[in-house]
């Protein structure tokens, strides 16, 4: 198996070398580059080195490679040699590939560069750079703006100047010492006598030793003075503790009238000891959490694991109803002991969700034991309870209270019909300090009884001093100062150990103190709002002596308005927060004057704070409390932009008195403008969207119409008292020009619609005597370059650049500073015009000047002197291309400086002035190039015609397309030696015209004087495969002559007369007659009068009626004409037994009415034959002479009735008569009659030119 594998193998690799198509003999489905290229004989096949996808790969085995190189070898030997080709074999032999010559002559790219930019022949170092150093002001602009940006990051990086350095004094509110001690022994007292179970949540649960260190870390007392003190406040009498209940709503009642409602009321009290110890049923326990839930019998955590003991109201309940036995309500009141001070809501008819929010304070003997007990009734009869109810509080003592309530017992069982409805009892000991608000699931008196519904309870607890029993203390103005005095002293404390500044402090207590101010605020019975008021008081006179976080001031607004809820203040607690009211505006007022050193804008901490501070401002200015405090206090948005007001100016002239030095006045003016302009740059981005977005101010408008004023005064101060006509000076006054001219840029951020009344926007009045004088001065500067570039002038060389000098590249440069410059002024359009002017005449003048000169060096050189042969001259070439160059940035002046525009904005008169300016120069050079240029087509003219003879008169034998081979080698030459000099601009104008010369010599061999009959047979067919190739070279693939332009009317006159001159005699003469007809359709007057007639086809019948002609020219010495027509049918080719007919001959008449009819035996065929036609031709008759031609007329047959398609043949009655235009042949020199002409021996074509030249008018 072996062998007839190497057999295999070998059969591959011979077939494989003989190059076999891989596409033919392949077995793969896909080409590979391996097997189109072959392989060698000795070679293995690809096939063999790789594994098929999916099967193992195969291993030889152990000796089978040298096996199979020695049988490779043995069969190669037999391979035999390619035989040799006998001569004379049949064996086609290839054809000789020669290289084909190019004829694309267009070898430059369009990536190539055309011109070197970057030459200079240092002519700018003669006049010291001075256009250069105007158009530099810009990058010195941006350099300087950016270096002011650098130092204000620099100084927004350090932290802002202290309020006292800007003029801002802090107030300080120290108490004296011994206030200090006596508010030291008021917190003592608070924390030995806190109230209250812990919060939910481990809330306020500190440790009293930890809260005693805290305090007295904060007071700064030392140790002993501490112990004394807090011995001072054991000896006080512990606080009387006082239960609030507010009882608001219940719902889901039971009904118990018969309309399906009640008439509920609640009944509560204290019961002041433990459950009775008689059996109860046994009822699972009830935390408080499990009785007060926010959304009814679900179970909330109110925090501590001590549940809350099931109590029956004294004994079960107040009452008892109707049909219980005496001797169980008996046992119900035993052991119990009555409810102090029973209080009664009010009865809320037929509701079964009654709303109360009636509030009731109870004093409290033993929080650890007492608990709140309330029922709730259906009332019945007014007078069973209520009044016993409202008589039990004159009740002294616990007998006597006791035996009251048996009393209301007994008559709520005896005649009242009060229907019992729920109870509910809390024990006091597990009412946290921060009191609860929750629902409570009412309770039934036993097992047996059916209750349902819910009532909602708010409770909390307070103290009150140990004063005689039932006496109610509601004045907390004491405890409110010591609040708000003690809150001061712990953010004072926390400030102190604060490292950084104190604006940067959260606000945010510890523990510690937190638990002090709850425990305060809790047994001083302070609400929720003086708590906030005490809170923002003692936060405001923090402030007005160390400035603190806006944001956390906000917060302390934001508790004062969510808890004010139209309460009622005293005196003392009005004036309170007002008086810090209209401190803490004042103070943030003050900031604002001095905003950006207080709060600098790339400073983000110190924008946040500023942000935060505004909406404080924005707040205070809608709170309630506010505008009850202070109702004569004005309008907070108006005194915000009051302080702006007053700030701007001292910031502007502080930064003036900073910025310019009194000796370098005039430089550190445009660094005083610089920085301005960077200032409100930080206005506009920074400041603006914080005033505009908290208060609604438009911040940049109050800000800019003040800079506007400010700066205008001093810009109009500078330039009165400084006349400097130097470079110097007039570049000082354009980089303050540029400066107050972007500050007028930002008046486009002002409001629309606004009468703002600015100056700056009007800057350009000020500055345009200093322009004007300017432009002035860059003329003369301007020629005096030109003149300098020309001496200085060196020629371009390089691989890839067309022929130019460095002169060029110098004006273009100048010319381009000109155009950055007047860009940089960004003068106003409407009052451009004036100086616009200025400018092109500097331009134009300079252009022409170098134009001039340009034009006069190469006439120097002998160029227009120069007959021929032609050559390509470096001279030329250099001063077409350094005129192309500057031409093509002055055409592009009116893009540059916006003529469209210009024109809408000012006068005709001065916006002519500008076009005729730069058209002028412009056609200018365009004369100067053409006649640069206009040598080369004079020079080469006897080369092509040399050229082209060759190709006109070649032998037939020889191909056209080599017949052209002289002329093209000559063209191809020189053109792509222009090609390679010339910018694209100049070249296409050279080879336009070499084209025009070419066509030239073509159309002189064509008509070259010799007749048709001594011409060669394919002479023009020669000429006319000669004009199709020289399209071809002419277009070079495109990237020679459009199309279009190589259509020229040469071009296409020399194309028709060759087309005539391969055409027949015959159709030669129809062809004549078509354009006839054509004219006869485009002309609509003629001096030689009109012709009527009316013709239609009937029956294979075509009937002519000439009915009358008018204003005949007069033909006869007496002013008349004897006028006759003759009709005709064309072409002959197609009427060939139609004989022309003639009407009579009218005598003396110019108005001649003929009305005769003539018929003509045709076909409808023959009607409609392409270029069918009826020709008319009036005639003066003459006796003794030849009749002299008047006039003709032609009239398509197609378009006659009965022969065209949508006529009708059955009525011609009521035809109406065609008005012909009488014509004569002007065309002298007609193409068709010309060659026709030179057909001597063509009798039909000298007939019919002898006739036509009888019809040329002015023969």
């Amino acid at each position: 198996m072996s062998f007839f594998n190497s057999l295999s193998e070998y059969v591959s690799n011979s077939v494989a070398g003989l190059s076999l198509s891989p596409k033919r003999f392949s077995l793969s489905r896909t080409d590979t580059s391996e097997s189109s290229t072959g392989v060698s004989l000795g070679s293995r096949s690809n096939s063999g080195d790789s594994n098929t996808p999916g099967f193992p790969k195969v291993l030889p085995a152990p000796g089978a490679i040298a096996l199979v190189q020695r049988r490779r070898s043995t069969l190669e030997t037999l391979v035999p040699t390619p035989p040799v080709r006998r001569p004379g074999s049949f064996r086609v032999r290839s054809p000789k590939t020669t290289q084909e010559r190019s004829t694309n002559f267009c070898c430059r790219r369009q990536s190539w560069p055309e011109i070197d930019h970057q030459v200079r022949s240092g002519v700018q170092e003669i006049d010291g750079s001075y256009f250069e150093s105007f158009t530099a002001l810009a990058w010195k602009q941006e350099n300087q703006r950016q270096t002011i940006l650098r130092n204000t990051e620099l100084v927004a990086s350090e932290p802002p100047p202290l309020e006292q350095d800007l003029g801002i004094n802090p107030i300080d509110y120290t108490s004296p010492q011994n206030e200090k001690d006596k508010l030291y022994v008021e917190m003592l007292y608070t924390i030995a006598n806190s109230v209250g179970a812990p919060a939910p949540g481990g809330q306020y649960a500190h440790y009293k030793e930890d809260l005693f260190l805290y305090g007295q870390r904060a007071f700064g007392m030392p140790p002993e003075r501490h112990y004394r003190m807090l011995h001072v406040a054991g000896e006080e009498q512990p606080p009387i503790v006082v239960l609030s209940v507010v009882v608001v709503e219940a719902e889901g009642l039971e009904a118990k009238d018969a309309n399906g409602f009640s008439d509920p009321y609640c009944m509560l009290g204290i019961q002041p000891m433990a459950p009775p110890t008689s059996p109860q049923p046994v009822t699972p326990s009830r935390t408080l959490s499990d009785a007060c839930s926010p959304f009814g019998s679900s179970t909330v955590e109110m925090g501590g694991s001590e549940k809350l003991r099931k109590h029956h109201s004294f004994k079960l309940s107040f009452k008892r109803k109707d049909g219980r036995g005496r001797g169980e309500h008996r046992d119900s009141l035993g052991g119990a002991l009555p409810a102090k001070f029973i209080r009664a809501t009010s009865v809320k008819p037929h509701t079964l969700n009654p709303k109360w929010n009636e509030k009731f304070r109870f004093d409290i003997d033993d929080i650890n034991s007492d608990s709140l007990h309330l029922d709730i009734w259906d009332h019945d009869d007014e007078s069973s309870v209520l009044e016993a109810v409202s008589k039990l509080n004159e009740i002294r003592g616990v007998r006597g209270l006791g035996r009251f309530f048996k009393q209301v017992c007994q008559s709520a069982r005896q005649s009242s019909q009060d229907d019992f409805l729920g109870c509910v009892t809390i024990p006091l000991q597990d009412i946290p300090s921060t009191g609860f608000e929750g629902w409570f699931k009412l309770d039934a008196r036993s097992q047996r009884s059916n209750v349902q519904g819910r009532i909602r309870l708010k409770m909390w607890l307070s103290t009150r001093e140990n004063r005689c029993s039932g006496a109610d203390d509601g004045d907390n103005w004491t405890e409110l100062t010591q609040h708000e005095q003690l809150f001061a002293t712990f953010v004072d404390y926390e400030l102190r150990n604060w490292n950084r500044e104190s604006w940067t402090w959260s606000g945010d207590l510890p523990g510690p103190a937190l638990t002090i101010l709850h425990q305060h605020a809790v047994q001083g019975d302070l609400s929720e709002f003086q708590t906030a008021m005490a809170r923002f008081v003692a936060a405001s006179r923090v402030y007005l002596k160390s400035p603190l976080d806006p944001r956390w001031i906000l917060q302390l607004l934001t508790d004062i308005e969510d808890t004010w809820a139209n309460t009622t203040l005293g005196r003392e607690e009005e004036m309170f927060l007002a008086e810090k009211f209209t401190a803490m505006q004042e103070r943030w007022l003050q900031q604002l004057r001095h905003h950006r050193q207080l709060f600098p804008a790339l400073h983000p901490p110190s924008l946040s704070r500023l942000e935060y501070l505004l909406r404080c401002l924005a707040y205070m200015s809608n709170m309630k409390s506010f505008w009850k405090c202070c109702p004569f206090n004005k309008e907070i948005r108006g005194e915000i932009v009051a302080t702006l007001r007053k700030g701007t100016p001292e910031w502007f002239h502080n930064l003036k008195h900073v910025l310019m030095n009194p000796e370098e006045y005039d430089s550190t003016f445009v660094d005083f403008c610089s920085e301005v302009y960077v200032q409100l740059k930080h206005a506009l981005n920074h400041y603006h969207p914080l005033f505009e977005g908290t208060n609604g101010i438009p911040y940049f408008s109050v800000v800019y119409k003040q800079i506007d004023k400010l700066m205008a005064d001093e810009v109009i101060s500078f330039l009165n008292q400084n006349e400097h006509p130097d470079a110097a000076y007039s570049r000082l006054i354009f980089s303050i020009y540029m400066e107050v001219k972007d500050l007028a840029t930002f008046s486009q951020n002002l409001p629309s619609g606004g009468d703002h009344k600015l100056l700056l926007v009007r800057c350009h009045e000020w500055f345009e005597p200093s322009v004007s004088h300017w432009l002035n001065i860059c003329k003369g500067k301007a020629l005096q370059r030109v003149r300098t570039a020309m001496e200085l002038q060196k020629s371009c060389e390089g691989h890839k650049l067309v022929k130019h000098s460095s002169s060029a590249v110098d004006i273009v440069a100048m010319f381009c500073h000109l155009r950055d410059f007047w860009r940089l002024l960004q003068w106003p359009k409407t009052h451009s015009v004036c100086l616009l002017s200025q400018l092109l005449d500097c331009i134009c003048s300079a252009a022409l000047l170098y134009a001039d000169i340009t034009y006069q060096r190469l006439m120097e050189t002998g160029h227009f002197d120069r007959l021929g042969p032609f050559r390509v001259c470096d001279d030329m070439c250099i001063a077409a291309n350094n005129l192309e160059y500057v031409y093509k940035f002055v055409s592009l002046l009116e893009n540059y400086f916006d003529f469209v525009t210009l024109e809408t904005l000012s006068s005709e008169a001065h916006f002519n002035t500008l076009t005729n300016q730069l058209d002028s120069t412009l056609s200018q050079f365009q004369v100067r190039i053409t006649d640069i240029l206009g040598r080369i087509g004079p020079q080469m003219q006897e080369s092509l015609r040399k050229a082209m003879f060759h190709v006109a008169w070649s032998p037939d034998t020889l191909p056209t397309q080599q017949a052209v081979d002289p002329l093209f080698d000559y063209l191809y030459n020189h053109l792509n030696a222009l090609n390679i000099s010339l910018l694209p601009q100049n070249f296409h104008k050279v080879l336009c015209e070499i084209w025009e010369y070419t066509l030239a010599e073509l159309n002189y061999q064509m008509d070259g004087g010799a007749s048709n009959d001594d011409l060669p047979a394919m002479f023009h067919e020669r000429l006319h495969s000669a004009l199709e190739l020289m399209v071809d070279f002419f277009h070079a693939d495109g990237q020679g002559l459009a199309m279009d332009e190589l259509h020229t009317g040469s071009f296409c006159q020399i194309e028709q007369r060759l087309q005539y001159h391969r055409t027949d005699t015959e159709k030669l003469i129809e062809i004549f007659y078509g354009q006839r007809l054509q004219e006869q359709y485009n002309t609509t007057s003629s001096p030689y009068g009109n012709l009527a007639v009316r013709a239609y086809f009937n029956h294979d019948s075509l009937c002519v009626e000439v009915l009358h002609a008018r204003d005949i020219i007069p033909l006869d010495p007496n002013g008349f004409s004897d006028p006759f027509v003759i009709i005709e049918l064309l072409p002959k080719r197609v009427f060939p037994h139609c004989n022309e007919q003639q009407t009579n001959v009218h005598k003396k008449t110019l108005h001649p009415i003929f009305d005769e009819c003539f018929e003509f035996s045709v076909s409808l065929e023959q009607c409609r034959a392409s270029g069918a036609m009826i020709a008319f031709t009036v005639m003066d008759h003459d006796v003794l002479t030849a009749n002299d031609f008047a006039g003709e007329a032609f009239l398509a047959l197609g378009t006659i009735s009965g022969v065209a398609e949508n006529s009708s043949a059955d009525n011609f009655h009521g035809l109406k008569p065609v008005d012909l235009v009488l014509m004569q042949q002007h065309h002298k020199n007609h193409p068709i009659l010309q060659i026709l002409e030179s057909r001597t021996n063509d009798r039909m074509a000298i007939e019919f030119v002898k006739k036509q030249k009888q019809r040329i008018a002015g023969k």
